[in-house]
C-alpha cells in the first residue's frame, strides 16, 4: 500500500489572540461589526484572502492566505486600529487584548482544512445553540453552499458613503455585499474559488472533516494557547529575576555586571526556575554559549 504523503501549503496561516485573558472582548453589536469589516478590509489593503473568520465575545480566529510578509502587516494594522476604536470607547483592557496577536504557519492541506473546520466549530463550542453556519459573527452559509442572491452590494454607495458606513478610506471591490447592519457580507470577499477547487472539493469531504473528533478540537485548541502561556511564563520569569537583582545587587538585570549577570542566571538555572538556556540567557543578558559553557550544558544536536 502507497504511504499517504500530505500536500503542503506555504501561503496560509491562522492569525488569533488569547481568550484567555479577557471575559470580554466584544460586547455590543457594534464591536462586533467593527472587527468583523476591519478583518475584510484590511485583508484585502494586505493583498490577502480570507479563507475563514471567527468573532468570539473574548477572542478571534482567522484563517488567511497570502504573502508572510502582509501577514505580519496585517496583524499591525488591526493591531492600530482596533487598539484606538476600543481605546476611544473607554475599554483599554480591550485594547490591550488586540497587542497580543499570534501567527500560526499552516504546513498541509489536511491541516488547512482542519483548522477552517476548528475556526468554524469554534462557536458552538463555546456554547452556540445553532449551527456555526448560523453564527452571525463567522463565515456563515459559505462552504458547499449555493449562493444567496439579494444583498446590497458597495458599488450602490459613493465612496463618501462607503467611507462613512464602513468607517475606512480604502476603495473598497463594488461586488462586496454588505446587510442590513451595515456588516460587509464574508461570502462576497472570501476566497470561495480556492474553498471548492482546493480545500473542500466535494461536500462529502466537507462532511467529513466537519466531523472532526472532540479529542482533535482539544488538542488544537491546546496548541493555540501554548504561545500565550510561555509568554505569561517568561513575564512571571523576568519579573522575578528583575527583583532577585534588585534585592541582591541594587539595580536591574541591564546594569549588571558580567560576573554577577552569570551568578544571577547560575541561581536561577540551580534552583531550576526554566528548563530553556536560551530563555535565561536572553533574559539576563548573557551570551548563550558562554552561559552554556559555565554551567556545563550540552548544546542539543
Amino acid at each position: 500500500m502507497d504511504s499517504y504523503t500530505p500536500i503542503p501549503v506555504n501561503d496560509c496561516y491562522h492569525v488569533y489572540s488569547d481568550g484567555t485573558r479577557l471575559t470580554v472582548l466584544c460586547d455590543t453589536e457594534e464591536d462586533y461589526v467593527f472587527v468583523m469589516n476591519k478583518i475584510a478590509i484590511i485583508a484585502f489593503y494586505c493583498h490577502l484572502t480570507v479563507l475563514s473568520l471567527e468573532v468570539m465575545r473574548t477572542h478571534f480566529h482567522i484563517i488567511l492566505k497570502g504573502a508572510y510578509d502582509n501577514i505580519v502587516k496585517f496583524t499591525l494594522e488591526i493591531k492600530r486600529l482596533c487598539s484606538r476604536y476600543f481605546n476611544k470607547n473607554g475599554f483599554p483592557e480591550r485594547a490591550n487584548q488586540w497587542l497580543q496577536l499570534q501567527i500560526g504557519p499552516i504546513k498541509d492541506f489536511d491541516e488547512l482544512r482542519s483548522k477552517i473546520i476548528y475556526v468554524f466549530r469554534n462557536c458552538t463550542e463555546a456554547g452556540y445553540d445553532y449551527l456555526p453556519e448560523d453564527y452571525p459573527w463567522g463565515p456563515g452559509q459559505v462552504y458547499c453552499r449555493k449562493p444567496n442572491e439579494g444583498k446590497r452590494k458597495v458599488s450602490s454607495l459613493d465612496y463618501n458613503e462607503t467611507c462613512r458606513l464602513f468607517k475606512t478610506r480604502v476603495k473598497l471591490p463594488g461586488h462586496w455585499e454588505y446587510d442590513e447592519r451595515g456588516m460587509l457580507v464574508p461570502a462576497s470577499y472570501m476566497d470561495l474559488s480556492f474553498l471548492r477547487e482546493k480545500v473542500f472539493v466535494t461536500p462529502r469531504q466537507f462532511i467529513a472533516f466537519l466531523n472532526v473528533r472532540k479529542k482533535d478540537l482539544a488538542e488544537m485548541e491546546l496548541a493555540d494557547a501554548k504561545p500565550f502561556l510561555e509568554r505569561k511564563e517568561e513575564g512571571a520569569l523576568q519579573k522575578e529575576l528583575e527583583t532577585a537583582s534588585q534585592k541582591q545587587y541594587g539595580v536591574p538585570v541591564k546594569h549588571l555586571t558580567e560576573s554577577n549577570r552569570i551568578a544571577l542566571a547560575t541561581q536561577f538555572w540551580n534552583e531550576r526556575k526554566t528548563s530553556s538556556i536560551k530563555q535565561l540567557a536572553r533574559l539576563t543578558k548573557n551570551n548563550v554559549d558562554v552561559l552554556r559553557a559555565v554551567l556545563h550544558v550540552p548544546l542539543r544536536l
